[in-house]
């Protein structure tokens, strides 16, 4: 079963309803669409089911490094046994299946996947991505005001249909050819007469106009579960559900204040006006003794929805419940300033060092923005309901609105913070304190450490011919082969948003050619030339990895959506799932992620399991996390957290592969003219 709300052409209906009830108040709008934001959205492209016996042999090339000769014997023997057998009858199942639905072979599984999982939010669901700092507001009333103004008016903008479609343009038409009758569009897509044509089609042959000048619009059906939504806990499944409300929740403290951000008329509430109630909640000192609901929400999941009915059972605890779930978003205000850029950075993962860690958030909500005193924020986001496209288009749009408003003096607010009242049981305040306790441990038990530097950028790897993510994704392969002397099961997100409700596929970094790869560069007797030219083909190959994962062929989530219809089914699960190759694969050791934006200055997420390392990238200008002479200058940054104490290893491993490959790769080399 899909989760309550899903973007479609309902959920489009839906927004166009919702945009007739705000079109009296239309001047708050971000951008102004010429072609209304869900246009493309039905004639988008299926999600493609890869063949079989391509996953079949995709898998196999992913195990392969993982494995020894005997096991890997075994394993192809299990997958030939399954392509034959059972897995033809499931793959030929979800075909058909396929064939009927409007949404994507994996949507289904996918949701039920993230919804039944028990584990905790924080660390091992919600990610977190660091604004750069606005120095008109260095001060937590002004930039959360002009933060939330913007936010209300990317709100109005999606409501209202006027957001520009998310489209990939090229330059040449007819998909990227440039070529045969249609070549006089090379060159157009995005101009005026593109955005004239495009609105005029039919919807549901709005895709292949765009297409014709070589633009790919992109699915934009997760954009539905960015505002007024929130994660439900469930004894065995989460809902995923949206409301209405005009309102921001703001926590100071263990209190709960509700905000209205829009009038009625649908106008954006001023941001003068906002700023106020801000300064208003903030000038009482933070009630940190009463016990804090938010806690709760970093709870194990099945023991949250029983702690969670208990709270219900109260009327007032259930009008309070009800305006945080039907919020816009939540507002967390921090009494606690970092001593560092680390600790910055786990604040706003997961609270950092602060004593109040995690009591003043709601990481059930679809998103939390976290201010801290010195005006410093981020977005805190749950996951299941949608991936980065959504969520990193929304930060880059609000922080360039904020950072380019007036910055108007405090107002009285004609609608001021109302504080939620609860009445919390014996039984809740216990599962609150064991809920703090508990939570104190697992943030306790995790590491966290970061680099950067000068000159390994991406300009600096591509003059050497070589893709700058591959090289990257070789270098933590280098790193963990040089620790421990043995590749591991590595995932990188490829995106998917040019499909129909597309999520994401894994780009398995570790291959047979990284593996050599890396005997290579720990063989004594290899040259620079020998360790260059096992570069090259590791990078190259990666490169091709992750074209397939980007065009639906990667194999994960096609072996995924084969052991979920087994389980549909109520089949035994066919032996390849319980073979070790698929149980190597399936606990990732090098979960790796990178986001490029002008408005981040960090980001993170946790380890997926107790011997992972989660390793957030990025390359280009650098922060100065630890050196402020390096501010400005360009470069590679990486930050590396784990359990055990292990991520102080893995990033001098890091930083130690990269000295190698500048020996490796020589001095940039100079653009061709």
């Amino acid at each position: 079963m899909l989760p309550i709300y899903r973007a479609s052409a309902r959920s489009a209906r839906h927004l166009a309803s919702s945009a007739r009830l705000l079109s009296s108040a239309s001047g708050d709008y971000l951008n102004n669409a010429k072609i209304p934001t869900f246009h493309f959205q039905d004639s988008l492209p299926r999600l493609p089911i890869p063949e079989l016996k391509d996953t079949s042999e995709r898998y196999l090339n992913s195990a392969a490094p993982l494995l020894s000769d005997a096991e890997f014997a075994t394993t192809k023997k299990i997958m030939a046994e399954f392509e034959s057998g059972i897995g033809k009858q499931l793959h030929e199942t979800i075909v058909a299946r396929d064939k009927a639905r409007y949404s994507s072979f994996i949507s289904e599984p996918w949701f039920d996947m993230y919804l039944s999982n028990r584990q905790e939010l924080p660390l091992n669901t919600n990610p977190q991505l660091t604004f750069k700092d606005d120095d008109k507001r260095r001060d937590a009333p002004s930039r959360a005001s002009a933060l939330v103004v913007s936010s209300v008016k990317f709100f109005k903008t999606l409501k209202d249909l006027k957001l520009d479609p998310d489209m990939f343009h090229t330059q040449a038409c007819m998909g990227g050819t440039g070529t045969g009758f249609f070549k006089f569009l090379n060159g157009k897509g995005g101009s005026d007469q593109f955005n004239t044509v495009c609105s005029m089609l039919p919807k549901k042959y709005a895709f292949y106009g765009a297409y014709l000048y070589g633009t790919y619009p992109l699915d934009m059906s997760q954009y539905n579960g960015l505002f007024n939504s929130t994660r439900v806990p469930g004894e065995k499944k989460d809902m995923l559900v949206k409301s209405e409300g005009n309102h921001v929740i703001i926590q100071w403290g263990h209190d709960f204040y509700k905000l209205d951000v829009m009038r009625k008329d649908g106008s954006v509430v001023p941001q003068g006006e906002i700023e106020h109630a801000i300064k208003h909640i903030i000038s009482t000192k933070p009630d940190n003794d009463k016990p804090a609901l938010g806690i709760l929400t970093s709870c194990e999941r099945t023991s949250w929805a029983k702690t969670r009915a208990k709270l219900l059972e109260s009327p007032k605890n259930k009008a309070s419940i009800a305006d945080i779930d039907s919020a816009l978003f939540a507002i967390c205000l921090d009494d606690y300033l970092p001593k560092d850029f680390l600790d910055q950075q786990n604040t706003m993962l997961y609270g950092g060092g602060s004593k109040n860690k995690g009591r003043n958030r709601w990481y059930d909500k679809s998103f939390q923005m976290i201010v801290l005193p010195n005006g410093t924020a981020s977005i805190n986001f749950e996951h299941s309901w949608g991936d980065g496209v959504a969520v990193l288009r929304y930060f880059n749009e609000i922080a360039a609105d904020a950072e380019k408003e007036p910055t108007p003096p405090p107002t009285p607010a004609s609608s001021p913070p109302v504080k939620l009242e609860f009445d919390i049981s014996p039984s809740v305040k216990a599962d609150v304190e064991a809920a703090e306790k508990a939570y104190d441990t697992v943030c306790a038990s995790v590491d966290h450490h970061c680099f950067e530097v000068e000159g390994f950028h991406a300009d600096y790897i591509k003059s050497k011919g070589l893709g700058a993510d591959g090289v990257l994704q070789m270098t933590f392969q280098l790193a963990h082969y040089n620790l421990y002397g043995k590749s591991a099961a590595t995932y990188e997100s490829a995106n998917q948003s040019a499909y129909k409700h597309g999520r994401t596929e894994t780009v398995r970094s570790c291959t047979l050619d990284s593996h050599a790869m890396c005997q290579v560069f720990n063989n004594k007797s290899s040259s620079n030339a020998d360790k260059l030219a096992a570069l090259t083909k590791a990078v190259k190959t990666h490169g091709g990895i992750t074209k397939q994962a980007l065009m639906g062929k990667g194999w994960d989530r096609h072996m995924f959506a084969l052991k979920y219809e087994a389980l549909q089914e109520g089949l035994e699960l066919p032996a390849i799932y319980n073979d070790v190759s698929y149980t190597r694969q399936s606990e990732i050791i090098l979960s790796t992620s990178t986001l490029a934006s002008p408005h981040l200055s960090g980001g993170g997420f946790g380890p997926v399991g107790p011997n992972c390392y989660g390793i957030g990238y990025t390359t280009g200008e650098l922060r100065g996390m630890f050196d402020a002479g390096l501010v400005g200058k360009r470069g590679f940054g990486a930050a590396c957290m784990s359990y055990k104490g292990k991520s102080k290893e893995m990033v001098d491993a890091i930083y130690h592969t990269v000295e190698e490959l500048f020996d490796v790769l020589g001095p940039m080399e100079a653009k061709k003219k």
